[in-house]
């Protein structure tokens, strides 16, 4: 479950409010932040906080609980998340555990691995709280309700059954508090300036009128190749890891850090220019210079931000040319200068394609019929991320596949049953089998939500 309390309690970090600490109420709120405060204020309630993951989390609730004698109640509400699910985990623990591998058991959360609570601490937080199942209940009222009644049976504080007391009886019992150790390492590196990215490089603008970031691929002669437009940077950053678009660590880093910018400035108000930082607006036109651009000129620096620099040549280019030269590269791209980067297709656009016409479809592997074919559902892109989060459809479809097939993201390994992978290649008979020229494989980086 960021917060402090008192010097020694609570033990662990994490996104928390601490009340009164000697209160027999904890309250997971689960991804539903706005419940904290109105949770921590109340009679009772020793710590209130949220979580979003089945393992980390888990293990920071259960370690700060542990560390109170007082809490006897451990009460969850709010919104599940609908991937890592933590409520449920929780629940889990504390009518199941844990394995021998310490996964727990019964837990339909992604990794529900709890691999630094020693056994001792998992089991005195299952005997000390009694967890209480309210996913889903967000009404304050309601709960305020729960948790003067939960205050009203409470036992008193937890005497645990092993001989002394303090730190080096925990210890003696494996319950003292466990410590992450890291092997530090120095920020820093180089990227090499005389090596470029044989994929092309990109320019990051922002359309402030329809609150997106614009992001152009142009190949390392200079062509205009693809154009991506979003709202935020981890799905623009796989969706050009998707597409190929990318052969270079440092390159995708980069590329992640430049989006992350460019996704503050377009939501605080701030303006973004490439490879710049941050800065207020203050009523200047924002430039789009490449990326790793040169420093501009002694006159383009002394005119100010007003006069808008040359783009210049990035420094990560072929060092053919002059890195100081300026490249003939409008600002503003005229409209359809550039093929899109679409998300896959819906079913009602893949009625619409005639036979023959290239496609780009995603699929939710069900079986394998043959070695060369895939059979599985059609899913189609969420609205908020089309990128990365998909809707499973009821329609089956079959993609056909030989060595030829190029493969995006993973190998052929990872073409089982269970993944999720999107084809792009030629619509057949019937509109319901593609022929593949190449297949990304999406089971590490999307996800199927259903339907509510």
């Amino acid at each position: 479950m960021a917060g402090s309390g008192a010097s020694t309690w609570p033990v662990v970090a994490g996104t928390y409010q601490v009340g009164d600490p000697a209160g027999p109420v904890a309250v997971c709120a689960l991804t539903s932040e706005e419940l904290i405060a109105p949770m921590a204020g109340l009679p009772g309630v020793a710590i209130a906080g949220k979580v979003y993951t089945a393992n980390q989390g888990i293990t920071r609730i259960v370690v700060n609980i542990t560390a109170n004698p007082a809490i006897r109640f451990l009460l969850i509400c709010g919104k599940d998340s609908p991937l890592f699910r933590p409520g449920q985990s929780l629940v889990a623990l504390s009518e199941r555990g844990v394995d021998e591998e310490r996964r727990i058991i019964g837990a339909a959360g992604y990794e529900p691995v709890l691999p630094t609570l020693a056994p001792e601490r998992v089991a005195r937080f299952r005997r000390q709280v009694e967890v209480l199942d309210w996913t889903g209940e967000e009404d304050a009222a309601a709960l305020a309700e729960g948790i003067r009644g939960l205050v009203a049976r409470s036992p008193g504080r937890f005497a645990a059954s092993i001989v002394g007391e303090g730190a080096e009886a925990e210890a003696a019992a494996g319950m003292a508090a466990p410590e992450e150790r890291f092997t530090p390492i120095r920020p820093g590196g180089v990227r090499e300036p005389l090596q470029y990215d044989p994929k092309g490089y990109f320019v990051i603008t922002l359309d402030r009128e329809n609150e997106q970031m614009v992001l152009r691929h142009y190949l390392p002669d200079h062509t205009p190749a693809h154009e991506m437009r979003g709202r935020s940077a981890g799905p623009m950053l796989l969706g050009l890891l998707r597409e190929g678009l990318v052969s270079q660590l440092s390159h995708a880093g980069y590329l992640g850090e430049e989006l992350a910018k460019a996704q503050a400035a377009l939501g605080l108000g701030l303006r973004y220019d490439q490879d710049r930082p941050l800065r207020p607006r203050e009523g200047v036109s924002e430039t789009s210079p490449a990326e790793g651009q040169a420093p501009q000129s002694q006159e383009a620096r002394g005119a100010g931000d007003a006069a808008a620099p040359a783009v210049s040549m990035p420094v990560s280019m072929p060092v053919s040319m002059p890195v100081s030269m300026p490249v003939s590269m409008p600002v503003s791209m005229p409209a359809g200068g550039m093929p899109p980067i679409a998300p896959p297709l819906t079913w009602a656009e893949l009625q619409a394609r005639e036979p023959g016409a290239t496609v780009d479809v995603a699929l939710a592997v069900g079986e394998l019929p043959a070695a060369d074919v895939i059979g599985g559902a059609l899913l189609e892109p969420d609205e908020a991320e089309p990128f990365g989060v998909y809707r499973r459809t009821a329609q089956r479809m079959q993609v056909r596949w030989t060595t030829a097939t190029r493969i995006v993201m993973g190998g052929p390994e990872d073409v089982r049953v269970g993944a999720l992978l999107r084809a792009h290649g030629t619509l057949g008979e019937g509109r319901r089998v593609v022929e593949a020229e190449r297949l990304v494989i999406l089971t590490r980086v999307g996800r199927i939500v259903e339907e509510a």
